[in-house]
Order: C-alpha cells, then structure tokens, then sequence
C-alpha cells in the first residue's frame, strides 16, 4: 500500500463559483434563448394536452398508444441508427414486439456513440471535448439538443443526447404527474416573488440535474432571478450558512444531502422554511423519507429518473411510485434476463425510453434493482408502482480538525475523484475512524498506480478542504471488491459496512 499524505486549500471547494460553489441568477446568455424558451413553451404544451388524454383513456385505449409508440420507436431505431440495424439484423422486418429485441448495456452504445446516435452530426470525439467544458453546461448543442453526462459506475461513462422533443415530454410529465396539490395546503405558495428555489447537487460537470436546471434559467429568465444551485463540494457549514441567507421555499437535492440538512434543521443550525422539498438521483429510504419531512415539516417529493430517461415515474401522496408508462417501459428482469414476477425484487431492469428518439435507449441495462408492487396504490393511481432500490453508498463520518465530526456525502466523493482525477471505476473504503483505503481499476499495474495516485491526490485535498483532521488515507494496488453476493460494486463504503461485508 502507498500512503498519501492530505493536502490542499479550503478555498479551492468554497471560493470557486464556476466548479463547486453557488451559481448566482443569471439571464438569458443566447438571443435565441428567448426563442428557444417560446417554442419550449408550444411543444411542452402540446404534450401537456397528449399526456392528459392518456390520463383520461381507458386501459385498452393507452395500451393500443403505448404499442403504436414501441412499434415507431423499434422501426426508427432500425432505419436511422446503425448501431441498432446491425443489433437487430435477426429480427423479421416490421418486428413490433419489444420482447423479441436484445437488450443493451451502456459499454455497447458508447463503443459505437456515433452508431448509436440517430443524427449524423452528432460526433463523440466533439461531444466529449463540450462536456470537458464546464462553461457550456446547458449550452444547446447544434442550437436544439441537451447533453449531460452520467457517472461511470460501470467504469463506463455515459453522454447523453436529448432532443426537443424529448425535453418537452420530460417537462409535460413533471408538471402533470406530480401530486403538489393533494400534498401542499396552497400549491401557489411554490409560485411569486418569494418562492426561491435551491438545487443542491454536485456542480461542475454536465450532470442531467444541473443541465436540466440551468437549461429553464437559460430559457426562461423570469425564473432564473428566483433560483440557485449550491454545490454539494463544500463543506457542509457553508453550505448551511448560504442557504440561510437564500432562504428558499422549495429545495431540491439528493436523500443523503437532505437528510444531512434534516439534521442541520433540527439542530438549529439551518434556520429555512421550505414550503416542500424534493428527492431524487438516488434510493429514498423509508427512514429518511419520515427523517426529512419531519425535519423539515414540509411534503417530500419524490421521483425516479435516470440520465438515460429524466422521468421513468412519479411519486405520489402516499410514498410510492407510479411508472409513466406511456412513456417509458420497464422491464424487472433477473440475473439471466427473465421476467420476475409483481412482489419479487429483480436483479437489474430493461429500460425503454419511447420519448427520446435521436438516442434511442431500447431494453436497456439499467443496473437498479426494482420491484413491481403486486398491489393497487390507495391513491387510486392507474398506473403500476414500484419500490426501487437502486445503489446507495454510505456517507462517511471522520473526525474534524476543529474537533467535531465531519460527514461526507458519497456523491461528493464520487464526484471529486471522476471530475478532478478522470478516475471512474473505484472503490473508497473506511478501516478505522480517520482511515481510508482507496482501490482504482485500470488496466495494467503501473497504470493502476498512477490513476489511484491522482484519485488520491484528488481525495485528499478535498478532505482538507472539508476539514477533516489527521487522515491516514491509503493506496491499495488491488482492484475495487464488488459484494460477493451481489455482484453489485460499492464505491463508498462506511466503517460499520465495510466491517459487516468483510
């Protein structure tokens, strides 16, 4: 093992706006942002219109549109991406039967992006050097498309491409689906001049969340003078301070961070009244949904989305979620891909996104696993539930400099290490109170070495920054260690987990 010794400025997490700080209003930076924002406003309304329809059809009528959306979305993929022809060359022609087509995994689409994508100006090597920007975050590509990127928890990363009309259906399901009226006393306290918004998430980087955020300041500059983005990176003392001064009505973040801020609130040391707050990008426990309304006394609002489809299902008043299933197919799948049954949790899930179609995602791996609620919801809710269980790394606890405790989400972490060090596929694992180990996975021992140096490096001046005390913080040359059992790989893992899978 090499050990690295912990360096680095507080500053560096604090002061710098652009990569980890808050991102104050801003207006339009394109003139055709206006235009873009009016003709947003047309398209989300047509689909507003398409989805309430839906809502209103009954069950053999919405089985028919679903059918008659699969059937397109597999003939456009056939015709417009070269990837899929090639990937469905055993298929009959016409073949409308999404069970017939094989699935993907991310690794396949991006070892052909240029294949897989539907327009042929879309190009990976020009992608990758416009999501190495963090200037450009929300920036339309090719003046229409959004592009984020996901993490590389499968060591591969993802780019993604949505098209216009993709991001209207995403919207149109947001502001529809959503139950803020049966769940909110006045549902117009989210609206007006005092009705600041905050997104806490990690900045820096062209993450769906923050694409997605920026992008509606972007286009709509009436809401950009009432929202913020707070980054995850800094330390949590600052981050509580400037929401203070923010003082939001609606705050939105992952469970983790709103747990830690839960926490802060019923210390006294947060001193917000949000009106409701929002959870997403990763599983809600059960424990933290009550932890977190209570904190807060507010409604939690939750949804379950990916990069590779922003709204997969929404939550309702009574805590589950329903599955847009217009829209998107889900398939729960076991370790052979065969259909697990309502009641049994699957091993990963087959994702079909029949909004996007310049990227079409098709019986895609997702890696969650899910499990379809055997049960109707009493909300009264047509449309099928499911309780996800996704992947959840640990918040990790050490010792502060100044002596109290400092806790680090695994978000942060994670986001550290892939965005500073360019390191995907890892593992952080706590030993002993103010002890870590840290495995990279490269290929070849000596460029194993020089990755988990960098990731190290990385880690290490952003612990300092955090301001956590004397750290022994070592480099194991062994790969990352998925859990036997599940085969699942753990990034972050705390020292009451890493004791108990050991």
């Amino acid at each position: 093992m090499t050990q690295v010794k912990p360096c680095g400025e507080r500053s560096r997490y604090v002061v710098c706006m652009a990569g980890t700080g808050e991102h104050a209003p801003r207006g339009a930076l394109d003139p055709w942002d206006w235009w873009r924002g009016t003709g947003e406003l047309w398209r989300w309304g047509s689909r507003v219109r398409e989805i309430w329809l839906d809502d209103l059809a009954d069950e053999a009528t919405r089985r028919a549109t679903r059918q008659r959306r699969i059937a397109a979305l597999i003939a456009h993929a056939r015709e417009h991406s070269a990837f899929y022809r090639s990937h469905y060359r055993g298929l009959p022609d016409g073949c409308t039967d999404l069970r017939a087509c094989p699935p993907v995994t991310r690794a396949q689409l991006m070892a052909d992006f240029d294949g897989w994508v539907t327009d042929p100006q879309l190009r990976r090597h020009e992608l990758e050097a416009f999501v190495r920007d963090p200037s450009r975050i929300a920036e339309p590509w090719l003046g229409k498309y959004a592009i984020w990127t996901s993490s590389g928890t499968t060591g591969v990363p993802g780019i993604y491409v949505q098209d216009p009309d993709a991001l209207a259906i995403y919207a149109a399901l947001l502001t529809t689906r959503f139950e803020f009226g049966p769940m909110i006393v006045d549902p117009w306290q989210l609206s007006g001049a005092s009705a600041r918004m905050a997104l806490v998430a990690a900045t820096g980087g062209h993450f769906a969340g923050v694409v997605w955020w920026e992008r509606q300041r972007r286009l709509h500059p009436l809401l950009a003078a009432h929202t913020r983005v707070f980054s995850i990176l800094q330390p949590l003392d600052v981050l509580v301070t400037r929401l203070n001064e923010w003082q939001p009505a609606f705050v939105g973040s992952y469970p983790t961070m709103l747990a830690l801020l839960a926490g802060e609130q019923c210390e006294g040391r947060l001193k917000i009244r949000p009106r409701a707050v929002w959870s997403g990008g990763e599983a809600l426990t059960a424990a933290d949904r009550v932890a977190i309304a209570d904190g807060f006394a507010c409604p939690v609002i939750e949804d379950y989305g990916a990069s590779e489809c922003m709204q997969i299902a929404f939550g309702c008043r009574h805590g589950r979620l329903h599955l847009n299933d217009d829209w998107v197919e889900l398939e729960p799948v076991d370790d052979r891909g065969r259909p697990v049954p309502p009641g049994q949790p699957s091993d990963t899930v087959l994702l079909t996104n029949l909004a996007n179609r310049v990227q079409p995602v098709i019986r895609y791996d997702l890696g969650d696993s899910v499990t379809l609620d055997p049960a109707p919801c009493p909300c009264g809710q047509r449309r099928p539930s499911v309780q996800v269980q996704g992947r959840r790394d640990d918040v990790l606890v050490l010792d502060g400099a100044a002596g109290a405790s400092v806790r680090l989400l695994p978000l942060a972490i994670e986001t550290v290490i892939e965005e500073e060090a360019g390191v995907h596929r890892f593992q952080l694992v706590q030993t002993g109170r103010n002890a870590l180990v840290l495995r990279v996975d490269a290929p070849g021992a000596r460029r194993r070495m020089v990755a988990g140096r960098r990731a190290a490096r990385a880690l290490a001046r952003f612990l300092k920054a955090q301001g956590v005390g004397p750290l022994e913080l070592k480099l194991d040359e062994g790969a990352p260690q998925a859990n036997p059992v599940s085969g699942k790989l753990c990034r972050v893992r705390a020292l009451k987990a890493a004791k108990a899978s050991g």
